[in-house]
């Protein structure tokens, strides 16, 4: 038996929110748009957003402090705010970490709880959520999980269904003003997530493993020509397509224990998201094939092997990363990733000093 369960409508192609944006009257008489500091003015979606709201009589009120790994502080004000402002849904813009604000700021906000809340694993309300990403790479647009820093630097992911996002606006264009760095890292993200959702799949659901495969492939044949051709609308369209394929595909099967050991990367390194992932995926993915070495090869399909899989990310990642971590922090981080919650979805014995001598063979790169 296999299930399939997407409650977010998408509508995507240029242009989508000028031709569909009256849809936005559905959810609310008042927006609360969450974005970061900058993207969501680059890319235009902001001011787009702002005129059709306009255009549609529908006030708003504008929250522009998340950043990157958006804290427990951040997502709380912003819940306060909605609040206080009477707004009734919310616009995320932006990169996975204004969307995934923008998810806890709406189930803060409905319920007046802290962030802390979120994670008792009650399916609390929340206000409608529309999502418009100007990156390729979370899916957040969507799934329903949202990833939020407490106040000890550490990343904890919560789901509900209640945060999937009521709809999503995927324009192409939105994309074209990434810098590099985020092109790579995010599409980096992609890839990472549509491989472990495929290993954590195993092809139980074969919609599931189309859609694996079918981001596996976008990714593999356009990253590099998007390095060649930034501005190109067509390859950016086909990346921002396979960020929410696996964006589907995470959404019903969660991810491994690449993402509970990148997530310290991220943290306490700043090192971005897609690239702490990349940088440690082919070792945690060859632990794997030592207890099911065909999950792994069918997983990595159109990828022949582990090896060209590495070469490909190696192209990437090679003299991006500059690390330098220390004993206390190897042990330190080993001993929290060791008991994440991925590792009950990860085939194979990912104990403490696994996890050490992953830390040590990356460090110093």
């Amino acid at each position: 038996m296999w299930k399939y369960f997407l409650p977010t409508r998408v509508f995507a192609g240029r242009q989508v929110i000028g031709q569909n944006g009256e849809l936005l009257k559905e959810f609310g008489t008042k927006a609360f748009i969450v974005t970061g500091k900058s993207s969501a003015k680059k890319s235009g979606a902001l001011d787009e957003v702002l005129r059709m709201l306009e255009a549609l009589d529908i006030p708003s009120s504008i929250f522009d402090e998340v950043e990157e790994n958006p804290s427990f502080f951040t997502v709380e004000k912003g819940g306060r705010l909605l609040s206080e402002n009477e707004c009734d849904f919310v616009i995320a813009i932006g990169g996975g970490s204004p969307l995934d604000a923008g998810k806890a700021i709406s189930a803060v906000g409905m319920n007046g709880c802290s962030c802390e809340d979120l994670y008792r694993g009650k399916n609390l309300p929340s206000h409608p959520i529309v999502a418009i990403p100007t990156t390729s790479g979370t899916g957040s647009e969507v799934t329903q999980y949202s990833v939020l820093t407490n106040a000890d630097g550490q990343k904890k992911g919560f789901g509900m269904p209640s945060i999937f996002p009521a709809i999503s606006f995927l324009d192409p264009r939105y994309t074209v003003t990434m810098p590099l760095d985020v092109t790579i890292a995010t599409a980096l993200d992609a890839l990472s997530h549509s491989l472990e959702g495929e290993v954590v799949n195993k092809g139980q659901n074969p919609l599931l493993k189309t859609l694996s495969r079918e981001a596996n492939r976008l990714i593999k044949d356009s990253l590099d020509r998007i390095l060649l051709d930034e501005d190109d609308i067509d390859l950016r369209e086909r990346m921002q397509f396979a960020a929410t394929l696996a964006g589907i595909v995470i959404a019903h099967t969660g991810t491994t224990a690449v993402h509970a050991a990148g997530y310290p990367l991220s943290s306490f390194k700043n090192v971005k998201h897609g690239m702490a992932n990349a940088l440690i995926l082919v070792e945690i993915f060859k632990k794997i094939a030592e207890a099911d070495k065909d999950r792994i090869s069918a997983a990595i399909d159109p990828f022949e092997s582990l090896d060209e899989l590495q070469i490909f990310i190696q192209r990437f990642i090679s003299g991006r990363i500059s690390l330098r971590i220390s004993d206390e922090e190897i042990n330190e981080w080993s001993d929290y990733t060791s008991k994440a919650s991925h590792l009950k979805k990860t085939p194979g014995n990912f104990d403490k000093e696994f996890f050490m001598d992953l830390y040590r063979r990356i460090n110093n790169i």
